[in-house]
């Protein structure tokens, strides 16, 4: 029979362009702490591929959230209701503890960007609950962590991040304040890099050098790897308020030069430029994409999107926009000599020489970026640069982490065992394993191996449970594993989630037996319970 006491944590990145989530648990036994699997993405039904778009539209009155994540951002295209969407807010926190702020920190004041910040977490927690915790109230089972840029917890006295605790905490009832906890980015990324094994490739005993580059702030961390512990002994960080956001910016700007709208028009309309701001955006993304690719990447890669706005007069402007990276070069040239500064700037006041560097680790959706990439590496060298897997999902893995490494830190006689995701050779002492495990059986003899996390199925090659069939949503449904119990939740598919030819009711989860038979669309899978090889 299994005993301890099971935690589950949910790890939130709110950052500025999009928001992520990710779940993992832990089994506590007196003072040791175990983590139960890896950390997985634990997205809900308002997240798309992953991620929620930071954005909300409010109500006519502007006294309560409308829509938000990608249905807020589909009415950008509307204008009519284009002025009730609010987006990239989080880089006006603290902007008026600024004696001079930038222009995208005073897009609103510091007290809106607290009240859209809390106003869109209040809705995601609500989601959580209902979808992932199925209870009325959040208990001693459950704990809550949140990712901040470094440079909060010290500039102007920690006045930004104190703001954001409590923000944050008041989206949950006072007594359950001591089960939220707030984790550095840098941190969160290390740990996460640590359990990848990303952290020992510096050459000799060199520094490894952590960039990570969001949407709004751009944080560096810099150390050396312990050979004996794998542990990374810090010496320095550094931050500035410089993010993938100041781009889109400025693709806004050239969009509406090359669209020939009048400064007037914008003035008038300056909700139009928040979405000049999103297709900016995917052009930059789409180009980057093309030339951080190796094997195709070309001088001639063009990205292009047909650009259609329509301002609140009803004057409409459409063309067909094309970007190659001489364009983008010139856009963007002195946001390229300002992470330059930016990197100098780290490297002086960590007290660095470039050649004590011997790894460059790249995390953080701005790091994907071909200009910045094609900058590190031309400045550290292209062997020691490492761009990581899924980049801006580093962090939040990281702070899923953070939980079990505190308690070892810092509760007396506590230590740490993490398991590993591929147990051979390392022998097992854990007498609470159960003696069968969940897995399910597809019609072609596939077989799908259930790990105890939340997994999704859907047609999204993102999907846990790929089903590649037209008939089945791209996020479809999703199993659920509580100790020897496991269920099954219909995500809102169109073609419906069925048990035995039973079709589930909308997220209402099922609890299934060996030998049920599942069907998504016209995907049928068996449900097994076998015994564990271990």
């Amino acid at each position: 029979m299994k005993s301890g006491k099971q935690i589950t944590l949910f790890a939130l990145d709110c950052g500025a362009t999009n928001w992520r989530l990710y779940r993992v648990g832990y089994r506590l036994h007196g003072n040791l702490v175990r983590i139960k699997g890896e950390p997985q993405p634990s997205p809900l039904t308002s997240f798309s591929e992953r991620k929620l778009p930071a954005i909300l539209t409010l109500n006519p009155e502007g006294t309560a959230i409308e829509n938000f994540g990608e249905v807020a951002q589909v009415q950008l295209e509307d204008e009519t209701s284009r002025d009730r969407v609010r987006e990239y807010f989080k880089p006006c926190l603290g902007a008026h503890l600024e004696s001079d702020p930038l222009p995208h920190q005073k897009r609103y004041t510091h007290a809106q960007a607290v009240r859209y910040t809390r106003a869109l977490l209040e809705v995601i927690v609500e989601q959580i609950r209902d979808e992932k915790w199925r209870a009325s109230a959040f208990d001693e089972g459950v704990r809550f962590a949140f990712a901040y840029p470094v440079h909060w917890g010290h500039d102007h006295e920690g006045a930004i991040l104190e703001d954001f605790k409590s923000l944050v905490l008041g989206c949950f009832p006072e007594d359950f304040h001591p089960n939220v906890r707030f984790v550095t980015e840098p941190e969160g990324a290390i740990l996460s890099l640590k359990r990848q094994g990303l952290l020992g490739g510096a050459t000799g005993n060199g520094v490894t050098l952590i960039i990570d580059v969001g949407g709004s702030t751009t944080d560096i961390v810099a150390g050396k790897v312990d050979p004996r512990s794998g542990e990374l002994l810090y010496l320095g960080r550094y931050g500035e308020p410089f993010g993938g956001g100041l781009y889109d910016a400025e693709m806004a700007n050239y969009l509406a030069d090359a669209l020939s709208i009048p400064p007037s028009t914008l003035a008038e309309d300056p909700s139009s430029l928040v979405i000049l701001r999103t297709y900016g955006q995917r052009l930059k993304e789409s180009l980057s994409r093309q030339l951080l690719q190796v094997e195709t990447a070309s001088t001639n890669s063009i990205a292009q999107r047909m650009i259609t706005l329509v301002t609140q007069d009803k004057q409409i402007y459409r063309k067909l926009i094309k970007i190659d990276r001489d364009t983008f070069d010139s856009i963007t040239h002195h946001l390229h000599q300002t992470f330059q500064d930016l990197i100098a700037q780290a490297i002086r006041t960590i007290g660095l020489q470039d050649d004590e560097i011997g790894q460059v680790a790249l995390v953080g959706g701005g790091v994907q970026l071909f200009s910045i990439v094609q900058f590190l590496r031309e400045r550290f060298g292209e062997e020691k640069v490492v761009l990581a897997d899924n980049p801006d999902e580093i962090v939040v893995r990281g702070v899923g982490l953070e939980f079990g490494i505190s308690m070892g830190t810092f509760q007396p006689g506590a230590s740490l065992v993490i398991e590993p995701p591929a147990a051979e050779g390392i022998p097992s002492e854990d007498k609470d394993r159960p003696e069968s495990v969940w897995q399910l059986l597809s019609e072609e003899g596939q077989v799908y191996a259930l790990d105890g996390n939340e997994m999704q199925v859907g047609r999204g090659k993102e999907s846990h449970i790929w089903l590649k069939s037209d008939r089945v949503s791209r996020v479809h449904a999703e199993f659920r594993q509580t100790g020897d119990t496991l269920e099954v939740a219909d995500l809102g598919s169109t073609n419906g989630t069925f048990v035995n030819e039973e079709r589930l009711e909308e997220k209402q989860p099922c609890s299934l037996q060996h030998g049920d038979r599942i069907r998504f669309g016209n995907q049928t899978l068996t449900v097994g319970r076998v015994m564990s090889e271990e």
